[in-house]
């Protein structure tokens, strides 16, 4: 079998920034490679707190503050919520996580997080998996705009999967993240790396951010046995 390594990033989501570096430890000890901070579950923002906290794995992070909209938690208003991407991104992460449509309806806020981090541009439906020409005009929209391109959809059926896969077929290597949500989905949470995905997500147990998502331990288990782990 192929020995390539496969990346996990662990998806955390936590009310308070004293339990991030406790669950940002529990991701290492069970095999993830970046963790995907969602800022917009904490309950309270307060940059040089976060700063600290995180700061030891700055270069494995992924943070983000998603919309309500797209599956996110954030209370405050929009203007509030893009003032703290921008924030979020001088800390210089890994990568910046932001919605495509507000990269494409705020040209001025991408390119200030773009001159402070890479970024992955997100696209998310949580009720369906449009048709793939639907899927790879968004991918093709998306592309010149940031480093990856993320589009999510829930799986209602098995075909879901082999939709969202065939998007590999129009991207370059490690530029795109594309998998289905719920359990009809797993199967692509598997495969997207295999396929050409940088990386998937995965969480933690009792910290689910995503319908269905696959715990990290058992994920790596999972590519260890494919020998596609370390």
């Amino acid at each position: 079998m192929l020995k390539t390594k496969v990346k996990i990033c662990a998806s955390i989501g936590v009310r308070n920034v004293e339990m991030l570096s406790e669950r940002i430890e529990e991701a290492i000890d069970f095999g993830s490679d970046l963790f995907e901070v969602r800022v917009d579950y904490l309950e309270r923002i307060d940059f040089s707190i976060l700063k600290e906290a995180i700061k030891k794995y700055i270069d494995r992070s992924i943070l983000t503050c998603r919309a309500k909209g797209e599956g996110g938690k954030f209370k405050g208003s929009e203007e509030e919520r893009q003032e703290v991407l921008l924030n979020l991104s001088k800390l210089k992460p890994a990568y910046m996580d932001i919605e495509l449509s507000l990269a494409q309806n705020n040209p001025d806020l991408l390119r200030l997080i773009r001159s402070s981090t890479s970024t992955i541009l997100s696209w998310h439906d949580f009720e369906d998996t449009p048709p793939f020409q639907f899927l790879k005009n968004t991918l093709d929209k998306a592309k010149p705009l940031g480093e990856i391109v993320k589009i999510v959809t829930m799986a209602k059926d098995f075909s879901d999967n082999i939709s969202i896969l065939n998007l590999y077929k129009h991207s370059e290597p490690n530029k795109l993240v594309a998998f289905c949500m719920g359990e009809k989905g797993q199967i692509s949470r598997i495969l997207c790396p295999i396929l050409g995905s940088p990386f998937t997500y995965a969480s933690l147990p009792g910290f689910s951010t995503a319908p269905a998502q696959i715990m990290v331990k058992e994920l790596r288990e999972l590519y260890d046995l494919l020998e596609l782990g370390h």
